[in-house]
């Protein structure tokens, strides 16, 4: 069941062995994935279809919601599923994907053994119906204030957005093939996320899962070039920046009574 020619180390091996064991027997990857991508698609096509003689400027509203949505995930990603927190809900995001994803994958050994593995990177299928709710407000906002074209746009963008990172998070931790590796934004998704992968800098670097442009803004990307350089870098390494600050120390689990104590697994599921 697991990768035969892989250079991950025994620690790896076990986590990903034990974190198999607690996987539901019924569990399917490719269902999971359908669940997900399939009611998402046909949501997005009817949004799309609702759509009547737009203006130009009405457009304008796909890339600001879209970099909009980016930041928010770039936000919660860096400076919450990264840092431990005494807030118990916050401190759940940190240990499933701090302590659990960052173990099941690293920059050693990336891709997903078998469907089974994808439940690892996969959000539930309610969590798109979670999404479509935050959506649901600013649209019917913008479409009583603005125009209906904004409403049906906003809440288009802001599913598309999430089907876009469920698709890149899933391309890069797949098999190495033609697609990824040539496919442009996808490949520069795989490299930058992989890189993040990388224990001595990824409390701090490419903190954007699958799309480099706040860690361009913000200055913690791995790489030293200008914008478009980030976004179609593909997989090279030749830009790589030679003074990141590393570190050795071990993430860990908050507590009151030990806050540099080794990390303690939980025992619950991981999502990306």
């Amino acid at each position: 069941m697991e990768i035969a020619d892989s250079p991950m180390g025994e620690r790896q091996r076990r986590y990903r062995a034990m974190y198999r064991e607690r996987v539901t027997g019924w569990y399917n990857g490719y269902l999971h994935a359908i669940l997900l991508f399939a009611p998402g698609t046909l949501a997005i096509s009817i949004y799309i279809a609702s759509l009547a003689n737009i203006k130009w400027w009405e457009w304008l509203v796909v890339p600001v919601v879209f970099l909009g949505a980016q930041w928010v995930e770039y936000f919660i990603h860096r400076f919450l599923a990264h840092r431990p927190s005494r807030s118990p809900f916050w401190r759940l995001i940190y240990v499933r994907h701090t302590l659990m994803h960052h173990q099941f994958f690293t920059a050693e050994e990336s891709r997903f053994a078998t469907h089974l593995d994808w439940r690892v990177t996969l959000f539930p299928p309610f969590t798109l119906v979670v999404f479509t709710l935050l959506l649901v407000p600013p649209s019917l906002l913008a479409g009583w204030f603005l125009s209906s074209n904004v409403g049906w746009l906003i809440i288009a963008t802001g599913t598309g957005n999430y089907l876009f990172y469920e698709l890149l998070h899933f391309c890069c931790h797949i098999d190495d093939n033609l697609f990824v590796r040539h496919c442009p934004i996808v490949n520069t998704a795989r490299r930058h996320h992989t890189a993040h992968h990388e224990m001595s800098i990824m409390m701090e670097r490419n903190m954007g899962i699958v799309f480099p442009f706040w860690d361009w803004a913000y200055g913690t990307s791995d790489l030293d070039r200008g914008l478009l350089g980030h976004l179609f870098n593909g997989y090279s390494t030749r830009y790589i920046k030679k003074d990141m600050r590393r570190t050795v120390r071990t993430p860990y689990l908050l507590t009151r009574h030990r806050p540099h104590s080794e990390p303690q697994h939980a025992q619950s599921d991981t999502k990306a």
